[in-house]
């Protein structure tokens, strides 16, 4: 298995350690406010500062998923002067503008992969599967590959039975809000909470190394690693937690 980090910022970076057995961190904070060339690699290095070698995943801007009524509020960040029904749900004329920023910024931190992630208001239906089917058929072989975090009614093996023969890997939550283990089905990528208070008790870390075990074993056979990313202010002290159940 591959253990990651998703960082919301950069603040949360302070609670990792060299010693973390991290293989990649995903940087949630493009989703906003892509930073410029510049500013991203020095992101990057400070990522790299602390975590030697892991691999960046950063978000596509929210204008290539997002349409304006899916609530992002853009707030101070950076922006596009595009009009309501010019982006999201991966057309419109902005379309190209934001997945040209998003590769670069993507560039800069010296990434393969990008994750993006669809609102609820992306259905799966014929609509939303012809627009991200005319879209990933038309990147590149030199173009970052996707990961896809769905939300709303599409599930696990849905997605992956969609996303699959596309090329794209699919992120699936792990855990229900009231801590039950969730059907994954078909997904590479695994995100995980915490509880209510953001921890992610001994009980639910073990019942997690479980049941992963044998999926891990027949992923790595492929190889295809599976890849867990601990998300939430927790993170780090959550990652360490199921590092010790998996021990």
């Amino acid at each position: 298995m591959r253990l990651g980090v998703v960082l919301d910022d950069e603040a949360v970076l302070s609670g990792g350690r060299r010693d973390d057995p991290i293989g990649l961190v995903v940087l949630r904070s493009t989703f906003l406010n892509p930073p410029r060339a510049a500013a991203a690699r020095r992101m990057g290095e400070r990522v790299l500062a602390r975590h030697p070698g892991v691999e960046l995943v950063p978000y596509a801007w929210h204008y290539l998923t997002h349409e304006a009524g899916d609530g992002v509020v853009v707030g101070s960040n950076r922006s596009l002067d595009a009009k309501p029904g010019d982006y999201g749900h991966f057309r419109g004329g902005a379309i190209a503008q934001a997945w040209e920023i998003t590769k670069l910024c993507a560039e800069a931190l010296g990434a393969q992969r990008v994750m993006i992630r669809t609102p609820s208001s992306f259905s799966p239906g014929s609509l939303s599967r012809r627009r991200f089917t005319s879209f990933v058929s038309g990147l590149g072989p030199d173009e970052p590959k996707l990961v896809w975090e769905p939300e709303g009614l599409w599930s696990s093996a849905d997605a992956a039975a969609f996303g699959g023969p596309l090329g794209v890997e699919v992120v699936a939550p792990a855990f229900a809000m009231t801590g039950q283990l969730l059907e994954f089905e078909g997904a590479g990528w695994l995100r995980i909470g915490g509880g209510k208070d953001a921890r992610l008790r001994s009980s639910h870390a073990e019942i997690l190394a479980y049941a992963l075990a044998d999926l891990a074993a027949e992923r790595a056979e492929a190889g295809q690693p599976l890849t867990l990313l601990f998300d939430g202010p927790r993170a780090y002290a959550n990652l360490r937690a199921f590092a010790r159940e998996l021990a």
